[in-house]
């Protein structure tokens, strides 16, 4: 079997092709091929970690046409209105991007919001639209070309490693013009609301039976049998023993103090605008605690923020805060965004390490949840806003879709105001089951387990399908 995998963007180079997932195709006797759109350097970096790839090529250059451009968007405003409505939650619109810089980008997405507004009336109306747009990508001259690598690729399969790039969409229609299956990953437990499933494929694999119930109910046109669930690998590094350095090699690397509890405190991309904010509260709180009993600071900022916003609280408190900063490269001038960062493979053991020798995690609402969970340790959430009258408001950040997975359960510690920073600290430390008692529920209830087998899996069901 021959399987063609689709990279259209860093952002699937850790979770898929540093995983076990390409190593456990091979075992079972397939060929790995790979389809991309990703610099150099990183396809450097995973040949190191998978000498045996068979054939690797480029995807060609694409720029959709303004018609398919307005169509493609229109219809995403459209979704997430029916999503809106269909799952009673009016935060799903704040996935529709409104920060346009330039005239034509604002003309643009007023226009789309307009026919979103007219395609959202009728649900077959929006089918219809899906088809318009299919059908003007199908005369782009891209298609011929990529009929022409499909060709030489000879795939038996193909699986697309993140659904919601434009690039997706003549890599579909090219693949089912020659009938090949086609499947593709849903990339992360809030992607399905947000509108941005931009073709239809053979398989969706998707993290939960939560997800699969969003995808039937949000898209009542995929067959429910379509829809696999798989976990995701991305959890798998922490259960590989090569990744794991000693607490004494780990903290000695980095400055860090072998006798102090250790807090760590993981940061959001530029759309959470108050992080610094967020990350000067902790700092001010814990420097105001008795030095024998003060924790330390470990810092990660979220690998595409390469903004100086913290430089200054790293400097203030440089006596307790660590910043161990995520080794995500960029060879782009396109710096700060998912399609042109991606991961070093060192930077698996920096992560990995970092949960693994923190006491607690502190964030807006991350997925780090559920990293820390594996090592039975809690997370608290900031719920409170650091400045008066601002724009952003915290309240809405729990009020996302993929929050009301934790209804009835008590899996996070809440910070609940600045002044409860302190208290909310001392008492994961000294009490981190009581504080966080359903931590494991809620991340059964969003990720399929056993967490390790995610790989195999997802490479079972590829093969299987055929």
């Amino acid at each position: 079997m021959r399987l063609l995998l689709i990279v259209p963007d860093g952002v699937a180079v850790r979770n898929y092709l540093y995983s076990e997932f390409i190593n456990e195709l091979q075992a079972k006797g397939v060929e790995v091929m790979l389809y991309q759109q990703i610099s150099n350097a990183a396809l450097e970096e995973i040949k190191k970690v998978h000498p045996k790839l068979s054939e690797i090529k480029s995807i060609p250059y694409f720029i959709e046409k303004p018609v398919a451009r307005l169509l493609r968007e229109s219809l995403a405003y459209a979704r997430l209105l029916y999503n809106s409505k269909k799952l009673k939650n009016p935060t799903i619109m704040g996935f529709w991007n409104r920060n346009q810089k330039s005239l034509k980008q604002k003309l643009l997405y007023r226009l789309a919001e307009v026919l979103g507004t007219v395609f959202s009336w009728n649900y077959k109306l929006i089918l219809k639209m899906e088809k318009l747009y299919d059908r003007e990508i199908s005369q782009d001259a891209i298609l011929k070309k990529m009929d022409e690598d499909f060709r030489q690729f000879n795939p038996d399969s193909i699986l697309n490693l993140h659904q919601r790039s434009p690039l997706c969409a003549p890599i579909v229609l090219a693949a089912k013009k020659r009938n090949i299956p086609i499947s593709t990953v849903i990339f992360s437990w809030d992607n399905v609301p947000k509108a941005r499933l931009i073709s239809r494929y053979n398989t969706y694999l998707v993290w939960s039976e939560i997800m699969k119930d969003e995808l039937s109910q949000l898209y009542p046109e995929i067959n429910k049998e379509s829809i696999q669930i798989v976990g995701t690998p991305q959890f798998e590094f922490y259960f590989d023993e090569k990744f794991l350095k000693s607490k004494e090699d780990f903290f000695t690397e980095f400055g860090l103090d072998l006798n102090k509890k250790t807090v760590c405190f993981s940061g959001n991309d530029l759309s959470s605008p108050y992080e610094a904010n967020y990350f000067e509260d902790i700092c001010e709180a814990i420097s105001k605690i008795e030095e024998k009993e003060r924790p330390q600071v470990l810092f990660r900022r979220c690998p595409v923020d390469k903004s100086n916003r913290f430089d200054s609280v790293l400097q203030k408190y440089d006596e307790f805060v660590f910043s161990v900063d995520p080794d995500w490269r960029n060879e782009d001038e396109l710096v700060g965004s998912f399609a042109t960062i991606y991961p070093a493979y060192q930077d698996i053991a920096l992560l990995v390490n970092t949960v693994k020798h923190c006491d607690v995690v502190i964030n807006l609402g991350s997925t780090m949840v559920f990293d820390f969970a594996i090592f039975n340790k809690p997370c608290l959430y900031l719920n409170y806003n650091p400045v008066v009258n601002s724009v952003f408001k915290v309240e809405m950040s729990y009020e996302f879709q993929h929050f009301k997975s934790m209804q009835g359960l008590n899996p996070v510690g809440w910070i609940n105001s600045k002044e409860q920073i302190v208290d909310s600290i001392k008492e994961a430390l000294l009490k981190p089951d009581e504080v966080v008692k359903d931590k494991q529920l809620w991340f059964q209830k969003v990720v399929h387990h056993p967490l390790d087998q995610a790989s195999n899996r997802i490479a079972t069901q590829l093969t299987q399908s055929l």
